[in-house]
């Protein structure tokens, strides 16, 4: 027998359970919410525990007015006019923390309560990684918990809450696993683009003497690639990104023939044209990329792609584009090919000035230097073997090269010597172009860490690297890396073997290649995260009709409509009928005891009459017998005491008179 409990009553363990699942919600978003947030939420907590204490009473409307509008001006200052996804999560953090000072009812506790499964889901816009899914769930669990509580006698422990809302989530884990797999895929709804000023680190669209060396100290993954077949040589892996054509002394740039959106092929047939200047050779790759938030719309492929998914444009230089900046995870299959001729019937003429400008007065002594080469050599091929005999003799590779002056590309080639990759591709773009050959630097990434147990190539941030770009005569633009001149194990092995123990220190890298164990640690935990990305968060309909395809030899959006109708119609027929075949069990423990006492009298032939009391079940009981009178009435007295007194401490008493009691059968007479 149960408690009537008041509808409009807030007990004070779901008021708890409701705090505690606010913090937790809210803790995520510590990492991108304005601080002050934090101290409107803690003066509001305490505001509504001493409301519910009796203390304090319900702010006023003056108040409430005031606190929306120091949060607004708050709001409008932490996004300076720019008001996109982040800042509407913010507004709607600002509203769950001040729905606690109208919190008076249970259904205002219910509209707080399904607040905060939102805001459990805005958690997900920032982090889609294992273990913020995992955080989301715990959250989901918390503030299930507070529903439960608030629906519960105020005599309840919370402990109890927590338990049948974990019992709760698992019994709907499997029809969640079902619809996942088997609703039709729209798209990921949840890939909300976030503001474009989000600080990431990745390439950006220009490059100076530093810039990449710089990434070396990010160990943040950049993209994961799976192959189908067979996977290409380390030193095959040139992940192509952007190519730089304007050189003004220092940076290099996209000119502004390439920053035209109108250059880039999108549709089937700008595509057919800018491939039409790509002759492909050789052996072809299909691979699966998936590419980490970069908040640029640049994609990765090798070179030369040919194929890819829709939505991908191809930029004038052979480079992939996105037509948004790439905010989630983004999955795409490309399918290129490593032996190719670029563009080998000739520049236009607009061309052959970019590819071939420098600013005036810049770097004089590489210019006369590569004048006279060109003249001594007479071809561009003899120039660039020269060159790169010239970068294996005295040069360093190294991460914390010599600042460089207004002549960079004089300093670095005649005096210091010392610099890291993108040094080596720029003198050398800046060298050809001296020599009157077009030239320019290309920057992506190169090479990667393979995982041989899942067959997927991690590359991360400090994989980024430049290298140059030739165009000569017959064979279009060739690719030319002189870092494979100074450090061939960069490009051979990677990174990590071609630095100096200084340079790996710097970075901490010496610690994963001293010790096996971390890195496989490692390499596993991104493996649980890349098949997380790809079966999970990327499972759209090719992955879909994958799955089913072997089931369904045409899969159609109606057809799963149907088939997750019939398994919900079916999953509903056999909970009915599990729920009408058995009673329904008592949820309190002295309820569980009592039942326990009245199955013992109905085996003794006794059964209860419906509606009974407990105090007139036990005196029926009593009298018919009589030598155990005084025990039956103990345990109708100990049930009262616990149901209707709130008094638990009476059940191992009671729990003890039960298992004690004897009593005989009654016969068929007597019965």
């Amino acid at each position: 027998m149960k408690t009537r409990v008041d509808t409009d009553q807030i007990t004070r363990a779901g008021l708890a359970w409701l705090l505690v699942a606010q913090a937790v919600i809210l803790a995520p978003h510590a990492l991108h919410a304005p601080l002050w947030l934090w101290g409107v939420w803690l003066p509001v907590v305490i505001w509504r525990w001493q409301i519910f204490r009796g203390a304090w009473g319900y702010p006023g409307t003056f108040l409430k007015v005031t606190l929306v509008a120091i949060c607004a001006l708050g709001l409008a200052l932490a996004v300076r006019g720019s008001f996109g996804t982040q800042a509407m999560v913010c507004l709607l953090l600002v509203g769950f923390i001040l729905k606690l000072l109208e919190l008076r009812r249970r259904r205002d506790f219910l509209v707080l309560a399904f607040l905060g499964y939102f805001v459990i889901a805005t958690q997900l816009l920032f982090s889609s990684e294992v273990y913020a899914a995992l955080y989301a769930l715990l959250c989901v669990l918390v503030l299930s918990s507070a529903l439960v509580a608030v629906n519960q006698s105020a005599n309840q422990q919370g402990q109890r809450s927590f338990r049948l809302a974990a019992a709760i989530l698992l019994q709907a884990v499997p029809l969640m696993l079902l619809l996942f797999m088997v609703t039709p895929r729209l798209g990921p709804l949840w890939a909300v683009p976030l503001n474009s000023s989000t600080a990431k680190t990745g390439l950006s669209d220009s490059m100076s003497p530093g810039d990449i060396s710089e990434l070396m100290q990010s160990d943040a993954p950049a993209f994961r690639v799976t192959f189908t077949g067979a996977n290409p040589q380390p030193h095959q892996l040139y992940w192509r990104g952007l190519v730089f054509s304007h050189f003004d002394g220092r940076r290099w740039a996209q000119n502004h023939m390439q920053s035209i959106l109108s250059n880039i092929a999108w549709d089937k047939e700008q595509r057919e044209r800018q491939l039409n200047r790509v002759q492909f050779l050789g052996q072809r790759y299909q691979y699966e990329i998936i590419m980490e938030p970069s908040y640029q719309p640049w994609l990765l492929a090798l070179n030369a792609p040919k194929e890819w998914d829709d939505g991908i444009g191809l930029g004038p230089d052979n480079w992939l584009q996105h037509r948004r900046p790439v905010s989630q995870r983004l999955q795409y299959r490309v399918e290129s090919y490593l032996d190719y001729r670029l563009q080998s019937e000739g520049l236009t003429d607009m061309q052959w000035r970019f590819e071939r400008g420098l600013p005036p007065d810049s770097n004089p002594v590489t210019r006369a230097t590569a004048q006279a080469w060109m003249a001594e050599e007479g071809s561009a091929e003899r120039v660039i073997r020269r060159l790169l005999n010239y970068f294996n003799q005295d040069f360093t590779y190294t991460l914390k090269p010599p600042t460089l002056g207004q002549h960079s590309v004089d300093e670095f080639l005649w005096q210091s010597r010392q610099g890291f990759c993108e040094h080596f591709a720029s003198s050398f773009a800046v060298f050809m172009r001296a020599a009157g050959v077009p030239a320019r630097v290309v920057v992506g990434y190169q090479g990667g860490s393979y995982n041989p147990r899942d067959n997927y190539w991690l590359v991360r941030q400090r994989d980024a690297h430049a290298w140059a770009e030739v165009w000569l005569e017959g064979r279009g633009w060739v690719r030319v890396d002189p870092t494979a001149a100074v450090a061939p194990e960069r490009i051979e092995r990677g990174i990590d073997y071609s630095l100096s123990d200084e340079d790996a220190q710097l970075l901490g890298n010496s610690l994963s290649r001293n010790f096996s164990l971390i890195a496989e640690l490692a390499m596993r935990w991104d493996a649980f995260n890349y098949h997380w990305s790809r079966w999970v968060l990327n499972y759209d309909g090719q992955r879909q009709q994958q799955l089913f395809g072997q089931w369904i030899k045409e899969l159609k959006p109606w057809k799963l409509v149907l088939v997750v109708l019939s398994v919900i119609g079916v999953l509903i027929l056999l909970l009915s009928a599990w729920l009408f075949r058995s009673p329904a069990q008592p949820t309190n423990p002295w309820d569980r005891l009592y039942r326990r006492f009245e199955k013992k009298l109905a085996r003794a032939g006794l059964p209860r009459v419906y509606g009974e009391a407990p105090r007139a079940y036990g005196a029926r009981a009593a009298s018919i017998w009589p030598a155990r009178a005084t025990e039956l009435k103990q345990i109708a007295s100990l049930y009262e005491q616990a149901a209707f007194g709130d008094n638990q401490a009476v059940l191992p008493e009671l729990e003890m008179a039960i298992r004690r009691l004897r009593l005989t059968r009654l016969s068929r007479t007597a019965e």
